[in-house]
């Protein structure tokens, strides 16, 4: 069972938990994994003393733009709030952020185009990453936390357990830039994979796949 079986079958647990309408298709659920969601009553414990998700919106238009095509969260709560779950397989916390992580050029400009002199394209990217990655980051991480209530739902060794992110509690971020080192230093190493570390610890996957 890959991830996105696992993170799909989830919402439908909370859609059929909540009595939800939704489209999600039973091809894309894990009928085992669903009966183990409802006999943990995790969702209860997700959601106790907050708002309950009242509408789906991970196939909706709403919440979208002419940069934003997919929806970036998963609910809607009954108080107007959203809510988005990113599931993972084992300890693990490495995804791509909803919006701008795998962005095509002119989405890539859109939110990122100020912090450089021009047009950020595939010759310049590397350079750009390179240079100005303590100004990037902090667009990623506002797009990580996109939602007003982020889960983090993990599955290991048959047991269930999340973090809950409030969007209200991300403080104001800035880094220095001699905080962060690459695996890949220079643009002539870098061929598609680098990895970015902040004071040492991995914090982002950079990639700039070579056309075919």
């Amino acid at each position: 069972m890959n991830n996105e079986t696992f993170g799909m079958t989830f919402q439908y647990a909370i859609c059929l938990h909540y009595e939800i309408e939704n489209d999600i298709s039973s091809s894309r659920i894990d009928k085992g994994l669903l009966k183990s969601f409802i006999e943990s009553k995790i969702i209860n414990k997700i959601f106790r003393g907050k708002p309950k998700p009242v509408e789906y919106l991970t196939t909706s238009k709403k919440f979208t733009s002419p940069y934003i095509t997919r929806c970036p969260h998963n609910f809607l709560l009954e108080n107007e709030e959203t809510f988005s779950v990113r599931t993972f397989k084992g300890s693990g916390k490495m995804f791509a952020p909803k919006v701008v992580g795998q962005a095509g050029d002119e989405t890539f400009n859109h939110f990122f185009g100020d912090l450089y002199p021009e047009a950020i394209n595939r010759n310049n990217f590397k350079n750009f990453c390179l240079t100005k990655i303590n100004e990037i980051l902090p667009i990623v991480v506002d797009y990580a936390l996109v939602s007003d209530y982020n889960c983090w739902f993990y599955r290991k060794d048959d047991q269930f357990s999340y973090e809950i992110l409030k969007r209200d509690d991300l403080p104001e971020l800035t880094y220095s830039f001699t905080d962060f080192s690459f695996t890949k230093p220079t643009t002539a190493s870098w061929n598609e994979s680098n990895t970015v570390k902040f004071k040492g610890k991995t914090v982002l996957e950079l990639q700039l796949h070579n056309k075919i």
